[in-house]
């Protein structure tokens, strides 16, 4: 299979924050200690609600006049109001910027990134380009090295021109890259969790959660869960071999049994190439099956091995 310069995907959620204390503010919200964040850097979080609750995962970047807040499509009109909520006193304004700028995710092995015409890109989690027209920002959605190319609507075309190979694919149906995806462990919102889940829940605390920095909203349960040491569920890599049943074919959305008993909700998945047995999967686990780190098979005849992902 021939490498893609890029995915084309349209248009993500960027909540976009001016300001002297725009840092302040995010790193209020934020679990990430996003209080020092310079120009050119970026960090995976959560935004949480009063309870702990994730209201989105996504990544923090500062640039030198603004810092953004990138998550999925379609989450400004709850976001904007809940940042918006919490700015008081502070030097800061917060906008939805999602509508001026369209998104191409480049994996690490993009012929295009090896191009002159990439060689802006090199530098730092948030490199800017030279007019201003663009920003690559290191977005570890496929790969722990891709990066998520931001273009204005009004340059996209000029700049993506000398791309000979950008694959159309939507944010929602996530055409060719969505094992890359689930191999890496890029939770979705909307998809692989939602409002009602901890953030502990999702098992990347040590990528985007910070037990260090100072007081934030939805610190205490976020503590609390720390100190307690487990949660309820939790989301894992599993691996999922069909060869002992030709009548059960897994999909998203299914309940798995062991013994009649549920065990959890297969939440994404991609069929593995060259394969008709065999699929990579996240799933929200009950703590009586993710605690096995083994394998198991389900009353729905589908073997299940759970990887460990770190």
């Amino acid at each position: 299979m021939s490498k893609v310069d890029g995915y084309s995907i349209g248009q993500i959620t960027i909540i976009e924050l001016m300001g002297v204390d725009r840092n302040k503010i995010v790193n209020n919200l934020c679990t990430q200690d996003l209080r020092q964040l310079q120009a050119g850097e970026s960090k995976e979080t959560f935004v949480l609600d009063p309870k702990g609750r994730t209201l989105a995962h996504g990544i923090a970047c500062c640039s030198d006049k603004k810092t953004w807040f990138l998550t999925v499509p379609a989450q400004a009109a709850k976001l904007v109001p809940h940042f918006d909520r919490y700015i008081i006193r502070e030097d800061a304004v917060v906008r939805d910027a999602s509508s001026e700028w369209k998104a191409i995710l480049l994996p690490p092995e993009s012929p295009w990134l090896a191009t002159s015409n990439a060689a802006w890109t090199i530098g730092s989690n948030c490199q800017s380009h030279p007019d201003g027209i663009a920003f690559a920002i290191h977005a570890p959605w496929i790969s722990r090295t891709s990066k998520l190319l931001l273009i204005q609507q009004e340059h996209f075309s000029s700049l993506t021109s000398s791309m000979e190979s950008l694959i159309e694919s939507d944010c929602e149906d996530r055409t060719g890259w969505e094992q890359s995806r689930i191999e890496n462990f890029w939770p979705w919102f909307g998809v692989d969790f939602d409002d009602k889940n901890l953030p502990q829940e999702l098992d990347i605390d040590a990528r985007a959660i910070s037990f260090k920095k100072g007081c934030y909203l939805g610190q205490e349960t976020v503590a609390r869960l720390d100190a307690l040491g487990q949660v309820q569920k939790r989301l894992c890599l599993v691996e999922i071999d069909q060869h002992l049943s030709d009548l059960s074919v897994p999909a998203a959305g299914q309940i798995l049994h062991v013994e009649e008993k549920p065990i959890g909700t297969i939440t994404s998945l991609a069929q593995l190439p060259l394969s008709k047995h065999y699929w990579i999967a996240l799933a929200m686990l009950k703590r009586s099956a993710f605690q096995t780190e083994a394998s198991l098979t389900t009353d729905e005849r589908l073997a299940m091995t759970i990887r460990r992902t770190v």
